[in-house]
């Protein structure tokens, strides 16, 4: 009785409208979209809500309107103005910080042209947004952006090759970060340090020796260059990633994943995890935890057991945390393929028989399962847990899984195919296995035909925010019919 008991709450606690029949409709928006369309982007502004912007109709050869949409923490729209951009702009990145958010973007243009970049910084009550146009910037499509107090940070790739630029709104000086002799191969992590009022920048560089080391880089706000601090070197270990957590002014932890160097695969594979403490700009020694020794509960009394060289392919997330739990979740995934070996046809009378060779299809990546892996502010081990996908196969190589902290246990929980699907843990022990619960549509008798880009979110607090785009059909009289639209759902943790 106690086991159905709890599973009931369990199951109530994502949803603020419950399981049973749909009395009332779900705290959701609905934008409508075309098929297959990506249109809407938003920025989640924890307990000032949500603002939901989309390009809007072309003004004139030079003006183009995006429509900024403001929706309360009830999902309940207040109100929407427009920021005008040139027509080539496409948005690229946003980030909410102290009441304003920045908008990135870069004209699309051909070859032989020289893009604009673009930095908007909308003002949330002032309802008006200050346009930055930023020349001599190469093309790029993937962006990571930060921002304080008007001093902004954005890392590009390019070629396989990484840049980093800082600008300052107020001075409108734009600066290119250049390691000395060095290049940028990869970006870990971006991070404000504001006790220290410094940048934090996680890098991977490759030296003129041809040497790649993990390093940190410390900078002020303009991005002017204060410190160099690389990881440990150790023969036998590579780092492969490299998350950061400030805890306070002068204590912060880096996490990651590293592999073995005697691994049988070239390549991105992985071993397991590691942690060290980041203190008074002083790189500590890392620990090193395999993954084919976690998730035992001895894992702590085993001290050195023998390395095993594991390879795995991960998505590595960023560092979760409350005032004692500092989690890293990394997912497991493989490329699955079809193959057909090569057959004769006979079927043809005149011309006789034809070879077709064996073909290899790609199916996609199948998700198989996720380590969460969680430390004190020590970084000593608390626990580790195993937390297994049931049958996701996509196209689209996404993180998915995140974690809640709650008051009796730590949820897992990830969105797929308009489905919700979590676990109740406390440390090493399941309190409650996976459960699978669907996504509440707006109407009684909607029905989902497919879901696409789903992703979940802790808004504030307990308040999550789960997104996407669906196809939904509905043969009721008062609302017939198919729709394409992209949501939003407003959930709670209770």
């Amino acid at each position: 009785m106690m086991k159905i008991r709890f599973l009931i709450l369990v199951m109530v606690l994502f949803l603020s409208v419950g399981l049973c029949a749909q009395s009332d409709p779900p705290l959701r928006i609905e934008l409508p979209t075309a098929q297959d369309a990506d249109d809407y982007h938003f920025s989640l502004m924890g307990k000032n809500g949500v603002m939901v912007f989309y390009e809007g109709l072309q003004l004139n050869n030079d003006s183009t309107e995006w429509v900024m949409m403001h929706y309360d923490t009830n999902l309940q729209k207040q109100y929407a103005y427009n920021i005008y951009l040139s027509p080539k702009a496409a948005f690229r990145q946003s980030y909410y910080e102290n009441g304003k958010i920045y908008l990135l973007y870069q004209d699309v243009v051909g070859k032989k042209e020289s893009p604009k970049t673009y930095i908007s910084v909308v003002d949330i009550k002032g309802k008006k947004a200050d346009l930055h146009v930023l020349e001599n910037i190469t093309k790029f499509e993937i962006a990571n952006l930060k921002a304080i107090d008007g001093y902004t940070v954005f890392s590009i790739i390019v070629d396989n090759s990484y840049l980093i630029y800082f600008y300052n709104t107020k001075t409108k000086n734009l600066h290119q970060f250049v390691v000395p002799d060095a290049a940028i191969i990869s970006e870990q992590f971006i991070e404000t340090d504001t006790l220290n009022h410094k940048m934090l920048l996680g890098l991977g560089l490759l030296y003129s020796s041809k040497i790649a080391m993990m390093t940190v880089l410390e900078t002020n706000y303009d991005g002017q260059l204060l410190k160099v601090v690389q990881l440990p070197v150790y023969e036998d270990y590579y780092y492969n990633t490299a998350r950061y957590k400030q805890i306070d002014s002068s204590h912060a932890l880096i996490m990651g994943t590293y592999r073995l160097s005697n691994s049988r695969k070239s390549g991105f594979y992985h071993s397991g995890v590691y942690i060290l403490a980041y203190d008074n700009s002083v790189m500590g020694y890392p620990e090193f935890y395999n993954y084919t020794n976690l998730h035992k509960k001895d894992t702590l009394k085993n001290g050195k057991v023998k390395e095993q060289s594991i390879d795995l392919q991960l998505l590595v997330g960023d560092i979760i945390s409350n005032d004692s739990c500092y989690t890293l979740i990394t997912e497991v995934y493989y490329p699955e393929y079809n193959y057909t070996s090569g057959y004769y046809d006979n079927s043809s009378y005149y011309y006789g028989g034809t070879y077709n060779p064996p073909q290899t299809t790609f199916l996609g990546y199948r998700y198989v399962n996720a380590y969460v892996t969680c430390f004190d502010k020590k970084g000593e081990l608390l626990w580790d847990n195993y937390f297994p996908f049931s049958s996701i196969l996509t196209r689209r190589l996404a993180r998915r899984v995140s974690i809640y902290y709650a008051p009796f246990g730590t949820a897992i929980f990830y969105p797929y195919n308009s489905n919700l699907s979590y676990c109740l843990i406390n440390g090493y022990e399941t309190i409650e296995s996976t459960e699978t619960i669907p996504i509440e549509c707006l109407y009684k008798k909607d029905m989902v035909e497919y879901s696409r880009d789903l992703n979940m979110y802790n808004w504030y607090d307990n308040k999550f925010i789960i997104s996407g785009y669906q196809q939904i059909i509905n043969n009721s009289k008062s609302a017939k019919g198919k729709r394409y639209v992209f949501f939003m759902n407003k959930l709670e943790y209770r």
